[in-house]
Order: structure tokens, then sequence, then C-alpha cells
């Protein structure tokens, strides 16, 4: 079954975000109710249009989640190539680019991090990751596992130095993204940039 999903922007805000067949909202036959000039005909096509949108929300059709979870999901899916899966841009709130998410587990792993959005709202930088183990690979390449459960390897031959195998406490991870899907990592360790892939 595919699904359109609303998001909750606040309590009486809705907009759309994933439609399967049609670029129309869910909540169009709503918005053109307002249009109506007649007192009586416009109230008989407002209960019509929350009937249905009613009845899509109990049948599954239309579900609603609210911003964070949302961005939940966008840092959540950082870094992973899915095909044909795309998570809506919330675009920005107050026109700040710097955005410190406040999501409870998020926030327990990796309590100072930073979120950073480009102009569309899209994530282009988390820095701050909180780093649970580092292993070198036979290849020589540095292999992070974060916090929030993400194993991020290193793909390209950078001297990655002051990094050894094991836990080390405080050790935490910038991430950025970079030209056509590609990311890069950098520890707090004073090191420079390396290209990385996310494996899990």
């Amino acid at each position: 079954m595919n699904a359109r999903l609303l998001l909750v922007i606040s309590p009486l805000v809705l907009c759309p975000a994933v439609q399967a067949q049609t670029d129309t909202s869910p909540l169009q036959p709503l918005f053109e109710c307002r249009g109506i000039a007649d007192d009586t005909a416009r109230l008989t096509c407002l209960d019509a249009a929350v009937e249905a949108l009613y009845g899509e929300t109990e049948s599954g059709e239309v579900v609603a989640v609210d911003r964070e979870q949302i961005e939940a999901a966008e840092e959540s899916t950082f870094g992973l190539s899915i095909p044909n899966f795309t998570i809506p841009g919330l675009g920005l709130r107050g026109g700040d680019r710097n955005e410190e998410l406040v999501e409870a587990d998020a926030t327990a792993q990796s309590p100072d991090r930073v979120v950073r959005r480009n102009d569309d709202g899209n994530i282009e930088r988390i820095e701050g990751l909180a780093v649970v183990d580092v292993e070198i690979n036979r290849a020589d390449h540095v292999v992070v596992t974060l916090a929030n459960g993400q194993v991020w390897r290193q793909t390209d031959s950078t001297m990655v130095q002051g990094v050894r195998s094991g836990a080390r406490p405080g050790l935490t991870a910038n991430i950025r993204s970079g030209m056509l899907g590609s990311y890069f990592m950098r520890l707090n360790n004073g090191g420079r940039w390396f290209r990385a892939e996310r494996v899990q």
C-alpha cells in the first residue's frame, strides 16, 4: 500500500510530504473549501473534506508525524544510500542554518552534537558525534563506530594520525557531505578530513 505522509509542524498546521501517485496535497480539499463564500456551503465542504481525511488516517493511507520525528529520521539515515527513498525536506525555521536537535535518544548518545543544514534544509554536516570504538582494518583504513550505532569506514589513503584501535573517551567525529554522494569524516584529535562511507 502506498501511503501519503503528512508532517505535523505545529498543533494545527500540516503540510504534504510524500505522495505516491499525485502532486496534490491530501489537504487540498480542505484548502479549496476556504474559497467558498457561502457559509453553509463552506461548512458542508469542510465537513466532507475532514471526514475524507479522517478515513484516510484511519486506513493508514495518510500518516501524520511531527518535525522531530522527521529530523531524527534524516539524521539516522545520513550517509546511507537507499534507492527510491527520500525524506521530505522541512526547510528552515527562522532562517537559521544551524540547528541543534533535541530528540531524546540522539541527545543522550551525543549531547553536544550539532546538525548543520544548507539553504534547502538538507543536512550538510553533523558535528560532535560521540565515538565508541575505532578499528584499523587490514587495509589500514579507520573504521569508526558511533554512539548512535552508525559505522563508518575510511575509503581513501589519507593518513589518519593519532588513531589506534579501541575505545577512547571523549573522541568525537564530524561528518560532512561532499560531491556526488561522497562523505568526509574528521575526528576531534586534530587530524585531517578523510573520505568515508557508512557501512552500517
